[in-house]
């Protein structure tokens, strides 16, 4: 569900700080029943989503055919089901790296066999020559891409993803939207 759905149904304002909590409480007055079922999931992007971005993000490196993408070892995933021994340990998390195209971020995250079906997407993602950087963080219902110009104009002017414009000062903390503070 687009977030500018909701917003229009809520009678709140979907941009760049929105949270979810706020956005998704209409108005008083709204009678309709909700466009959704349930909050977005956080951690990263839907199948179609990925793919989406993914295809942007080649277009903006120089070598779509050496990134890497991260998952959060707190999934609980065996690296060796997708991962190499690689693992980046940031502050406060680790994650199993994966080598290779671009392409496997939308493979590497999902996962089917016999007895069981889930997804996690990427955390996080980067190509070899580090134009760009892409995090979902496993607490959040956004994912953000750092980047130049060029790349987040490309965004913006794709219509099957939904993006704003952000700055590296932008707060993304609880208490964060003020448009849409009750």
């Amino acid at each position: 569900m687009r977030w500018d759905v909701v917003a229009a149904w809520s009678g709140r304002t979907a941009d760049a700080l929105a949270q979810w909590e706020l956005l998704s409480v209409p108005i008083a007055g709204v009678a309709q029943a909700p466009p959704f079922v349930a909050p977005p999931d956080t951690g990263g992007l839907p199948p179609a989503s990925l793919a989406a971005l993914c295809e942007v993000l080649a277009a903006h490196t120089g070598t779509p055919d050496r990134c890497y993408v991260g998952v959060w070892e707190g999934y609980g995933w065996p690296e060796v089901d997708w991962a190499g021994p690689e693992v980046l340990d940031l502050e406060e998390r680790s994650f199993h790296v994966r080598r290779g195209p671009i392409s496997i971020a939308v493979e590497v995250g999902w996962r089917q066999d016999s007895h069981v079906s889930w997804s996690k997407p990427p955390t996080l993602m980067w190509p070899a020559d580090r134009a760009w950087f892409v995090a979902s963080d496993t607490d959040l219902d956004s994912t953000y891409v750092g980047g130049s110009g060029a790349l987040v104009d490309a965004l913006l002017a794709r219509p099957d993803l939904e993006v704003w414009p952000v700055t590296a000062a932008d707060d993304v903390s609880i208490g964060s939207d003020h448009l849409n503070a009750r």
